[in-house]
This record gives C-alpha cells, structure tokens and sequence, in this order.
C-alpha cells in the first residue's frame, strides 16, 4: 500500500508532489527495485486528483531513472545508481585531468591574476576597457527592446556566418569615413577583437610558422601563438613605433607568414605611428609580399593631435587585413567585432566561422546596429572624448609630478587608455615589484606578458580605463611612493663599496 497524500492548498504542483513522495520513498527503500506502481488510474482515484497529474508525476520517475515502463505492463521501481553527494566533492578523480590536458593548453602561461579578486581599497590599473558608469545602459536597453519587438523570432535564431548584414553595411560606410574603400562583401563581424585575431591566424598560418608581432605586443596574441604552436618574432619598439630598420633586415632573413601591428594607441604602449612610419611599413609589407594584419582596437579614441589613418587606408595592393572592435568604446559584453578583409577571403573566414561557433549572435549585432543607427554611438563616443581627454591629461600630469622620473621613462599617449612605464637600471624582480604595488594599494599589469621574448629590463602597463579622476591622481601617487620605497630598500641592500 503506498501511503501518499497531496494538499490542494500548497502553491507546488501537485504531479511534483506526487514525484517528490514517490522518489522519496524508493530513495528510502520503502519501494524496492522490481516492486510495481499503481496504474496512474488507480493512483489516482486514491488521491482523488486527475490521472495526468500521476502520469505526469510517473514521466518525471522514469525520466530520472527511478521507474522502468513496459508498453501495456505496470510501472516498476527501477535499481538506480544514488546521486553523488551535493555537499561533498570527491578527494580523488578515476582519472588523472592534469595528465589529459593538451599540450597545447600547457603551452599558453597562467591567465593574470583575476582584478575581481582585489579588495576595494585597490585602485586598478588593469582592466582595458571602459568605465562601467560612463555606459549607455538605458540607450542600449531600448534598442534591444526595439529589435526584439520587430525582428525578435529571426534574431533567435541561427545568423548567418558573416554577421548581421545591416551592421555589416553601417560599418563598411564607417571604414569608408576612416579613408578605408570597402564594401559589404569585405567584411565579417566576429565576437569581439580576440576572435578576430584567431579566425585571421587560422586563416593564414599552420603549425610551426613564423609570424612577426611588435615587441612588446597584445598579451592574446602571444597566448595565440603558444596554443596554435606558431613562433613570434618580437621586433622592438621605438617611440615611432615598430622598428622598420629591425623589421627590414628581419624579412630579408625569414618569410614571416604575416606581421601583426597595432599602429594607433598601442597596446601595450599607447604609441602611435606617424604617417611617415605607416607608409614605410606598407611599403615593406608590399616588398616582400607579407600580410599586415592591423589591429584597430582603439581607432576611435583621439584625444589630442590630428588623427591618422589607419594603414589600410593606404592598401592599393590588398595586402592589409583591417581588425576593428566595439569592445574599448561600447559595451565589452557584447563581444561585437569586425574583419576587413580582400573579398577573396570572406568565404573563407566564413567557414572558420561556421566551424568554430556557427555564428555570431544575430541579436547583440542587431542590437548594436540599432543603436547606431538612431545616434547613440556618435554622442556616446563624444561623451568618451570628453571624459578621457581629461583623464588622460590628469594621468599624465601625475605622472610628472609623483614619479621618480630619473629612475622610470613612461610613454605620453596622443590617446586611448594606456600608458607604460619602464624601470631604468632598477636590478629589481618584476614579481617582487608588482606584489609590492599590490601591497601599496595599485594594481599594474606585469609587462614581462606582453613580450614574445624573454626581457631583462622591468616594464607595467596603467590602464585609465575603469577609473576616476580622483583614483587615478590617488593611484598614481601611490605608485610613486611604492616605486621610491622600492629603490630605497633596493639600494640598502646593495654592497657597499670599501673607502
């Protein structure tokens, strides 16, 4: 006899207090394996419910393997395997995770340490990406709602490969703003700038390849280039740029499979390249029939000086694929980029696309279409400018003031949110160092990731990016008072020289 009751004033369904009393049952071996159910009729004329409350609460038993069905026979409790315990992990796997990981994971380094992780009396200078207040939340919100209610049923939906072709045709009209000539059918979105990279290092190299990157370079491109077992060429950096006179005498030596440079607010130094520089490294490009790759993360963000066009600009021979993003201005979450690429080249990285993810997202593309389209992207970035124009001058101006300025060289961008400081002649460890800032109260992002190559010399990277005007002042203070102290036990524990 099985003893069950259901209350008709309880908010839970009654099928799921069917099941709950049913499962607890067999867990407690009130109902043995092999033991028969009631027909869901004759269960239920004893709770006095409808039968499909018991059919439904007999379809959630079998579903989670307490219950064995045979066409025309009674349901039967079914020997099951207990569930694992929820409240206790295992001390010891069957099988050994640490030795089925690829070697390619094993090559990429140890992922940064996460900025959530920082207390709150921290300032950071890490994250690259915007301040969260300044994001145009509710703008954004309406245009989600808007495509939603217009398009919702088709944006749910698979997209195709190449993206959402109405962004596809706003932005082909932007890069054209930019002194770019393209069209629609020269560009795909991607989900932000870092697939961009990937599907292009797909695109063009195999294992083993060469490829040159500036040195120091974006930290995801070399963890790029560890996972897919290609080799970088590091070449250095001058306060013009990439060094062509390096770069020159590096292609006469090698066939690089294509060079990576990001030419506008470097990343991680916040260069630009002049005209001058940008024309030479076309040229060299064009010389020895080697792709340029150009990285455009954060094309838009001018503050001071006239802007120059990027180098695809310049691409009468198509040797140049253009990477541009929404990630540094807009919303980082989206995760909304875009290729500009030789048409020749789109079936193909459509069929990257296809491979590794199907599509991008139909409805955050529609979405940032929409919020373009009527204006909001245009004032936001005004708004942008404004507001780390002023930062930026701020940031640089404490720099001069709370820096030991014999002691460090840093970099004055033109625009964008970073700046790189270089320790002269410190003798000091970079981890003691960045551990010792952690302590002081600002966090910096270790230089040593950015380089393709082992460095002697210690480098950090400031981010503006997530901060205010009065924790970058405050920051930057701090950062001159800890990098001072470090110097001074430095050099107490120096040998001194006999007289």
């Amino acid at each position: 006899m099985i003893l069950i009751k259901v209350d008709k004033e309880n908010k839970q369904p009654l099928f799921q207090q069917v099941f709950e009393q049913l499962k607890q049952m067999i867990e407690t071996g009130d109902l043995l394996p092999g033991e028969n159910l009631p027909s869901t009729r004759r269960l239920a004329e004893m709770l006095g419910v409808h039968r499909t409350t018991v059919f439904r609460a007999y379809e959630e038993l079998w579903a989670s393997g307490y219950l064995e069905a045979t066409s025309g026979a009674y349901s039967r409790v079914r020997q099951r395997n207990s569930l694992a315990d929820q409240d206790k992990q295992p001390e010891m796997s069957l099988i050994s995770w640490s030795d089925c990981i690829s070697d390619a994971v094993n090559r990429i380094d140890q992922v940064s340490p996460n900025s959530a992780n920082l207390s709150e009396e921290i300032i950071n200078f890490r994250p690259l990406s915007p301040d969260s207040d300044l994001l145009p939340v509710e703008d954004f919100r309406h245009c989600l709602n808007k495509v939603l209610q217009t398009e919702g049923a088709d944006l749910l939906q698979y997209g195709n490969p190449l993206g959402y072709e109405p962004l596809r045709q706003y932005l082909a009209k932007q890069m054209r703003q930019h002194g770019i000539n393209t069209g629609v059918e020269n560009i795909i979105l991607t989900n932000g700038m870092q697939n961009g990279i990937e599907m292009v290092l797909r695109l063009l190299t195999n294992p083993g390849d060469c490829i040159i990157t500036e040195s120091p370079s974006y930290v995801s491109v070399i963890s790029f280039v560890k996972y897919m077992n290609l080799k970088a060429i590091g070449i250095p950096m001058t306060n013009e740029g990439m060094d062509l006179d390096v770069l020159e005498q590096q292609l006469k030596e090698s066939r690089p499979r294509l060079i990576y440079s990001i030419p506008t607010f470097h990343n991680p130094t916040g260069i630009s390249s002049s005209q001058a520089h940008r024309e030479r490294l076309l040229k060299l490009c064009e010389t020895y029939s080697v792709p340029l790759v150009e990285d455009g993360f954060e094309e838009e963000m001018k503050y001071f000086g006239k802007a120059v066009l990027p180098i695809k600009s310049m691409d009468k021979q198509q040797v140049v694929i253009y990477l541009g993003t929404f990630s540094k201005v807009l919303f980082p979450g989206i995760r909304v980029g875009w290729i500009v690429a030789p048409k020749d080249l789109i079936p193909s990285l459509g069929r990257i696309k296809q491979v590794s993810e199907i599509c991008g997202s139909p409805l955050n593309q529609a979405a940032v279409y929409q919020f373009c389209k009527q204006g909001f992207y245009e004032l936001h970035k005004k708004r942008l400018h404004r507001v780390y124009r002023k930062r930026m001058q701020l940031a640089l101006q404490a720099c001069r003031e709370f820096l030991p300025t014999d002691k460090i060289q840093f970099t004055k961008p033109d625009g964008g949110y970073l700046i790189w400081i270089t320790l002269l002649n410190s003798g000091l460890e970079e981890e003691k160092l960045i551990q010792q800032l952690l302590d002081d109260g600002v966090a910096v992002s270790p230089g040593s990731k950015f380089f393709p190559d082992i460095q002697n010399q210690v480098h950090f990277r400031l981010s503006i990016g997530h901060c205010n005007e009065e924790q970058i002042r405050e920051g930057i203070q701090r950062l001159g008072l800890s990098l001072q102290k470090l110097k001074t036990n430095h050099d107490s524990t120096r040998p001194q020289k006999l007289s």
